[in-house]
């Protein structure tokens, strides 16, 4: 079962330089950190903060590039943990319109880093989900110990 996520924020790790993407479910019941660079991160808040850049971000550009080919994303899961790595999946679907050969749809998935993923799904506006297999494998011992260690300025700009 896929379980909705939302973000809540992006923080910076106080023991490095990376970025956390902070994700819980609505009854803020599951808890979902993901540790991601400087650059995914800083597109994340980008997004959530509704900041949009002179020119196109990388992200924008790939939103950007789906939309004029009739490719429509419906949602993001992030469906494995393995060796301290998430994995996330995008659903997509080709809608084709007259001007296109062939007509009807096709739906299909492409493998993403969770970072990218969520930046996207963000710009898309479109859910984001969590598998239940993944929350059982998070290091529920290691969550604990780090969260412990956070204070309130470790939580940047955006907290939601």
């Amino acid at each position: 079962m896929n379980i909705p996520l939302k973000v809540h924020a992006v923080v910076s790790d106080p023991n490095t330089e990376a970025q956390i993407v902070i994700l819980k479910d609505e009854q803020n019941v599951e808890l979902l950190p993901i540790w991601v660079g400087t650059t995914e991160g800083n597109a994340i808040r980008f997004a959530l903060e509704g900041i949009v850049p002179q020119r196109p971000l990388t992200h924008d550009l790939l939103r950007d590039l789906l939309t004029h080919l009739s490719i429509q994303m419906e949602k993001i899961v992030i469906h494995d943990l393995n060796n301290n790595t998430y994995f996330a999946t995008l659903y997509l679907v080709h809608r084709r319109t007259s001007e296109q050969e062939g007509t009807g749809s096709g739906e299909f998935t492409i493998d993403a880093r969770p970072s990218d993923a969520i930046a996207l799904a963000l710009r898309a506006g479109v859910p984001i989900y969590v598998t239940e297999e993944v929350l059982r494998k998070k290091s529920s011992e290691n969550l604990d110990e780090w969260l412990e260690r956070l204070k309130p300025k470790d939580f940047g700009s955006y907290n939601a």
